[in-house]
């Protein structure tokens, strides 16, 4: 009878600890959700090498923009996502590389995907620091023909069109685009 008293309460404590263990996981994992380095923080489908794709797409500003208007100079292209908590955040990370990559004669394009993005607040602020807004439906089209699959995702492309950095979240986008 002994054992068996002491077999049950070791069977509990372990299970308290077990449970302690998966609850401290699970709040790590939702911190780093939020501040876009989590499960879906860790990689993206652009890559470095990987040349700016053929596309064709209508600014906010009622412009058409292609490929051949980001050639020839070197150009930040960031994916934002209306239900991404953390692009928000990333917008000022943007903004400051923006003004400098603006001031070398470079270009920056934002791409913010979402239903009714083009109305959205964040569309509204990136038309505030980016030269380009392009809002997309729940398709995505264009992020997915760029290979952006998370949010915020970014690719720093050289004059000849080729990847030279890529990320995803706002560490990334800190760490990365500052060192640029």
């Amino acid at each position: 009878m002994t054992f068996a008293v002491v077999g049950l309460v070791l069977v509990g404590v372990v299970s308290v600890l077990n449970l302690v263990v998966l609850l401290v996981v699970l709040r790590r994992w939702r911190e780093l959700e939020a501040t876009g380095g989590g499960a879906h923080g860790h990689g993206s489908d652009v890559r470095i090498m990987d040349r700016i794709p053929g596309f064709s797409a209508r600014a906010l500003d009622g412009t058409t923009v292609t490929e051949s208007t980001l050639l020839g100079k070197e150009t930040l292209v960031g994916f934002f996502s209306l239900t991404c908590k953390a692009c928000v955040a990333a917008v000022p990370v943007f903004a400051g590389h923006a003004e400098r990559l603006r001031a070398a004669g470079g270009i920056s394009l934002a791409i913010v995907h979402g239903d009714d993005s083009a109305g959205s607040e964040l569309a509204a602020m990136l038309g505030d620091v980016m030269d380009i807004v392009v809002a997309e439906g729940a398709e995505a089209e264009l992020s997915k023909r760029f290979g952006a699959r998370h949010y915020p995702t970014y690719a720093s492309y050289g004059p000849n069109g080729v990847v030279i950095t890529a990320g995803v979240g706002v560490a990334a986008l800190r760490s990365e685009l500052v060192a640029l």
